[in-house]
């Protein structure tokens, strides 16, 4: 299925995931604080860099939290960065901070969520409009990691006048008959026809386009879960009439 893009004006992407703020794997002490703190410089980091490039939406593509036993401080402290971006964020939960009945998204009062965020915690998904981007995202909660969750099931055909974008947290699999965890296929991808599905899970940078529609990991904005020395963002530049930029840009703590 192809779309002809008619979006009146370009669309610039800042796009994260796999923070995982305040993680137990740490362990307690000193150093398990020290490396608590440099996912948070380095999350304070993506807040600055989605500024400093301008971008016109900043998308968290899950596991923001490492795990739902999440006190009111750190709570706090992640909305608190969220709010001073300078332009819509939306998130979708992952496997770490799944939208299930310990949730700590359901439990979040509503004075702590930032104006400028938009949480998707549908299930079966939801599609947000920004008639001022020519951009519709769309993603959906995910509840329980297992092979039959599907990340890009239940997708909206795409608009033809409007920048297509998906948030979606799984695994990218060549095997159609695999029986890992949320599960993300090529076939999906290519057949959503949408311009970018910014990808969560994996902690290191990979480009897994299909097709006309271009999709990818970030990696882990903090240098503690991958095999290089530096946190990463995805910076996405869509224009009209050309193709669609995906570039890895440096996170500095």
């Amino acid at each position: 299925m192809t779309v002809p893009r008619k979006p009146h004006r370009p669309l610039r992407l800042i796009h994260t995931s796999d923070v995982h703020l305040e993680s137990d794997t740490f362990g307690s002490g000193a150093r398990g604080d020290e490396l608590r703190d440099r996912v948070r410089q380095a999350f304070s980091g993506v807040i600055e860099l989605a500024n400093q490039h301008q971008a016109d939406l900043l998308l968290i593509v899950g596991d923001l939290f490492d795990s739902s036993r999440i006190g009111e401080e750190p709570l706090r402290f992640a909305m608190a960065q969220i709010a001073r971006a300078q332009m819509p964020v939306v998130m979708v939960p992952g496997n770490h901070d799944a939208h299930d009945e310990r949730s700590i998204y359901a439990a979040m009062p509503a004075e702590v969520l930032p104006r400028n965020l938009h949480l998707i915690l549908e299930p079966d998904g939801r599609a947000i409009d920004f008639p001022d981007l020519a951009a519709r995202v769309w993603g959906r909660a995910l509840v329980e990691h297992s092979p039959d969750y599907r990340p890009l099931s239940g997708m909206p055909a795409p608009l033809a006048d409007k920048w297509n974008i998906a948030l979606a947290h799984g695994f990218f699999t060549e095997d159609s008959e695999t029986n890992r965890s949320s599960p993300i296929t090529p076939a999906e991808i290519e057949a959503s026809a949408y311009d970018y599905i910014a990808l969560g899970h994996i902690h290191v940078f990979g480009d897994v386009s299909q097709g006309a529609t271009r999709a990818a990991y970030c990696g882990t904005p903090a240098p503690l879960y991958a095999s290089e020395l530096a946190g990463w963002v995805a910076h996405i530049t869509c224009v009209p009439g050309e193709p669609i930029r995906i570039e890895r840009v440096m996170v500095r703590e």
